[in-house]
């Protein structure tokens, strides 16, 4: 890594920091530490042991999912390495202000335990977007399907928010960045001392375009081949992200905070599309900040009970991380000397 990006990577963490601090400082604006730790100490210790097992079940499930495409693509990988692979790339989400998320990491030590390497990697991408699918889907079910009464608040969009103007709008983005670089890709070969380096990474560009291209649309044709393989996953990434949810709701029925069930699988898969935009760290502050005002604005409860709920989410997902702690730190991602005697992966 040159000087260069090991300055702009030492930027953007501090910028991630800073913006986790001031979601943080609005966040906790106004509350009285005393107070929440007073409604935390009515918490009782069985409940939150409860959250924190049914949030690890969820993982346990998500863990699942991924290996059922990985076998939709003939790669044999065994439950414990997934396993170690996906608290790794936990740890690093929640816990890291890298520019690596999690799924990157966990693409990229996946292909360290199989030959399939552009399969394997893929089956990451797959596996992450049915997941974010099916919680943009879960949010919208629960909002409509689940009952919560005469007295529920309705979710209103502002009257400036038009999702067509903004879909208009990032079209417009690409076309120009496309329109761009054509431009950038014209100049370097009309000057002729860049035209040979031009043409240079273009080859090569292009076969491994090639190669990539057909590797990648077998595979993706390998799964639509297989719906049942597909509905499975649907099936585990509903399952996965609704028991975590009802642990939170637990938690919330035990402090007294008389939000229904309906809010909490609206708001808290919300809260986890906030949370993966890369602004902060593991999208510390700006999810709280989120909940806090959802939870008071339309579940009818105080701000401060929904400031309570995004903490009891932020330590349960921190506690969860904890393995990714110990793996990370003994190098218990990589493959065993078994795995590499059995042909896995060639030592290099």
């Amino acid at each position: 890594m040159t000087q260069k990006s090991k300055k702009n990577n030492h930027i953007s963490h501090l910028i991630r920091i800073a913006v986790a601090v001031a979601a943080l400082y609005f966040a906790f604006k106004g509350e009285s530490f005393r107070s929440i730790a007073k409604i935390f100490s009515g918490l009782s210790i069985n409940i939150f042991l409860a959250a924190i097992v049914l949030n690890i079940i969820g993982q346990l499930v998500f863990v699942f999912r991924w290996l059922v495409l990985l076998r939709a693509q003939h790669i044999k990988l065994d439950y414990l390495p997934a396993l170690k692979l996906h608290f790794l790339g936990l740890f690093y989400n929640n816990c890291l202000p890298g520019a690596i998320g999690g799924d990157v990491l966990r693409a990229w030590y996946v292909t360290k335990h199989t030959e399939r390497k552009i399969e394997a990697a893929l089956s990451v991408i797959v596996d992450r977007t049915i997941g974010f699918a099916c919680t943009i889907t879960m949010i919208f079910l629960a909002y409509w399907l689940i009952p919560a009464g005469e007295t529920e608040a309705k979710l209103q969009f502002s009257a400036q928010f038009n999702p067509v103007s903004l879909a208009i709008k990032l079209l417009l983005g690409i076309l120009i960045l496309v329109v761009l670089l054509v431009i950038v890709l014209i100049i370097m070969y009309k000057i002729r001392k860049l035209r040979p380096i031009l043409l240079k990474y273009a080859f090569i560009f292009a076969i491994k375009w090639k190669i990539w291209v057909g590797r990648i649309v077998t595979a993706i044709k390998l799964y639509c081949s297989k719906p049942f393989t597909l509905l499975v996953a649907i099936i585990l990434s509903f399952t996965c992200q609704a028991i975590p949810v009802f642990g939170l709701y637990l938690v919330g029925k035990n402090l007294g905070i008389e939000a229904h069930i309906k809010y909490y699988y609206v708001f808290f898969p919300l809260s986890w599309v906030i949370g993966a935009i890369p602004i902060s760290v593991g999208g510390a502050g700006v999810m709280e900040l989120g909940l806090k005002g959802l939870f008071g604005q339309v579940a009818k409860v105080t701000e401060t009970q929904g400031l309570i709920l995004a903490l009891t989410q932020r330590f349960t997902w921190l506690l969860t991380s904890i393995p990714g702690v110990i793996i990370h730190l003994t190098g218990k991602h990589l493959p065993d000397k078994k795995e590499i005697e059995a042909g896995i992966k060639t030592p290099i």
